[in-house]
Parts: structure tokens; C-alpha cells; sequence
């Protein structure tokens, strides 16, 4: 647990100052093309971290992935602000949209990753029943819409 505080505290800062840049664009004529840049400055300072070699390289890889999650949240947290003050909804005021945008954000990474972590043993299970329920080619399996499959994967999967 210890590690995990290290871990939140470190990546926190990089999403903070990638929301903090394109959450209070509340003109559709400035947020759209600062949307635009922020998209060309990410993938650019992506391909170059990720052409780098040696032992930060994972940690810039890290930092830029969670300054560019934290630009994209910013980026939807001020498109929700300006879709409510055109259509006047009290609900989607800055003062409930943007904190709300900014935990959603912050845990999709973390979300997306743990669904996946927990899906690929169902899959890997999957692929290891006989062939005339699933096909596995390169390891992705593609499976039949039976629920006697699903069934069986998951009885595997539990044991």
C-alpha cells in the first residue's frame, strides 16, 4: 500500500497539469484548436520518449501517458462546461463537472487496466477448450455467442 501512495503521488502531478492546461477553455473557437495542439504535442513528446532507451525510459513513458490522459479529461470536462452553459443545465456547471471529470479521468486508467487483467484469464481459459467451440489464432481468441462456453470457461477459470 505503501508503494501504491508513491505510485498515485508521482503520476498525479503529470494528470493535474494535463487537465489543469485544457480544463478552462470555455470558447469552442479556443478549445478546439488547443485540443488540436495539445493532441500534436502528446503524440510528439510520446514518440520521442518512446524511441528512447535506458532506465527512465519507462518512466517518461509514464509521465507522458498520464499528462496526456490528464489533457483528454480536461478536454471533456470543458466541452461538458460549454455544452451546459449553451443549453443553460444547472447540473453541468463548472463547479460539479470539472471535479467530477477529474476522479472519472484519473481512475479510467487504472479501471481499464484491471478489467483487462481480469479478462484475460476467462480468454486464456477459453482457448484451451476443444476446437469446435473456439478458434485461437495468434493467442486472440474469438469465440461462438454459446452459453455453454461461457459456462465451462468460467467453471475453469474458478478452480
Amino acid at each position: 500500500m505503501h508503494y501504491l501512495g508513491h505510485f498515485l503521488s508521482l503520476v498525479g502531478l503529470p494528470y493535474a497539469i494535463g487537465f489543469l492546461a485544457l480544463c478552462f477553455w470555455w470558447r469552442w473557437w479556443l478549445l478546439v484548436p488547443a485540443g488540436l495542439v495539445a493532441a500534436v504535442l502528446a503524440k510528439v513528446e510520446f514518440a520521442s520518449v518512446n524511441a528512447s532507451d535506458g532506465a527512465g525510459a519507462a518512466f517518461g513513458i509514464i509521465l507522458v501517458i498520464f499528462a496526456m490522459i490528464g489533457a483528454a479529461s480536461g478536454f471533456v470536462a470543458s466541452g461538458v462546461v460549454l455544452i451546459g452553459r449553451t443549453t443553460r443545465l444547472q447540473a453541468l456547471r463548472a463547479v460539479y463537472v470539472l471535479p467530477v471529470v477529474f476522479i472519472l479521468g484519473f481512475g479510467a486508467f487504472f479501471a481499464v487496466t484491471w478489467t483487462q487483467q481480469k479478462r484475460s484469464p476467462i480468454f486464456a481459459a477459453l482457448c484451451r477448450m476443444p476446437r469446435q467451440t473456439a478458434s485461437c489464432p495468434d493467442c486472440r481468441c474469438r469465440h461462438h455467442d454459446s452459453s455453454r462456453t461461457w459456462y465451462l470457461a468460467l467453471r475453469r477459470w474458478n478452480e
